[in-house]
């Protein structure tokens, strides 16, 4: 059974039916997916599209899901913030499609966008030079990690009303290219790339007034990834008995992996969907 992505409620809902009428559902894991740019990226092959299609090779034993087939219904969007995307509004819509079809998992990808950018420009403007442990305790003292906390903790909650299914989130691995811009071209973009070379940074140039050591902003950057692991992840999977997630950290530990600032290659995009469709394997199987 070859993996099918849709995107659109109608399109889902035909497969759907297609595949129930011909009893092929029984032996098809429905997939939910919402999620940001290591999602959606269109820079290179992202996290799902390494799920979503066959792997080089065939036999490879990382096939996507397990290897079975799967019809994926795929609401990702880069740029996504997990407090906008498990907003109360975001999430009652969420909760009508997750009620309409009988998913078998849930994969959800966000909270890395909730850190940088306009948060990290807002929390640092007119700030003068400190210490990376004074950087991070602003980071604490504005309640990000809580307001990203709660944001998921209620789409948690709400799906579980609706049924008890496996969901499956997953960190973010340590940045290497700091400052780092993304190269839009025709192939990765289409046609805007001729009106926009690149986009990014994201976290540099706001931390770079505060932190002007290159290396101290690596810390940095690596205390905000650890501090979404131990304050977001952790304790969700505490609280939420089918909660659980993938440590990315440490795994693409080569700049040759890392095509910007934020952003994997799809050489790293496929390291991490390797890892990923492990533990999907481990908890479906």
């Amino acid at each position: 059974m070859s993996r099918i992505e849709v995107s659109t409620i109608g399109q889902f809902q035909k497969v759907y039916r297609q595949l129930k009428k011909h009893h092929i559902l029984d032996r098809t894991k429905v997939v939910f997916c919402e999620g940001d740019s290591w999602f959606s990226t269109p820079l290179s092959m992202n996290i799902l599209d390494w799920l979503v299609f066959e792997l080089p090779g065939g036999d490879s034993p990382y096939k996507p899901v397990f290897g079975g087939g799967g019809l994926f219904l795929r609401k990702e969007n880069s740029g996504d913030l997990a407090i906008d995307m498990f907003s109360k509004t975001k999430v009652k819509s969420l909760v009508r499609w997750y009620k309409a079809f009988e998913f078998d998992v849930v994969l959800l990808s966000g909270g890395g966008n909730d850190f940088v950018d306009e948060f990290l420009r807002r929390l640092f403007s007119g700030r003068h030079e400190m210490s990376v442990d004074d950087a991070f305790q602003h980071v604490i003292d504005s309640g990000r990690f809580e307001q990203v906390l709660k944001a998921y903790s209620h789409v948690l909650s709400e799906f579980a009303r609706v049924r008890s299914k496996p969901i499956i989130a997953h960190g973010y691995d340590y940045p290497r290219l700091l400052g780092k811009k993304a190269n839009l071209t025709l192939e990765n973009i289409g046609l805007i790339a001729i009106f926009k070379k690149e986009i990014g940074a994201w976290i540099q140039q706001h931390i770079q007034v505060v932190l002007p050591n290159k290396n101290d902003q690596l810390v940095f950057v690596k205390r905000l990834i650890d501090g979404f692991y131990d304050r977001v992840l952790a304790v969700l999977k505490q609280k939420h008995p089918n909660f659980s997630y993938v440590d990315f950290r440490r795994t693409l530990d080569k700049d040759e992996y890392w095509h910007d600032e934020m952003h994997p290659t799809s050489e790293g995009f496929q390291i991490l969907a390797h890892k990923m469709n492990a533990h999907i394997n481990q908890i479906l199987n």
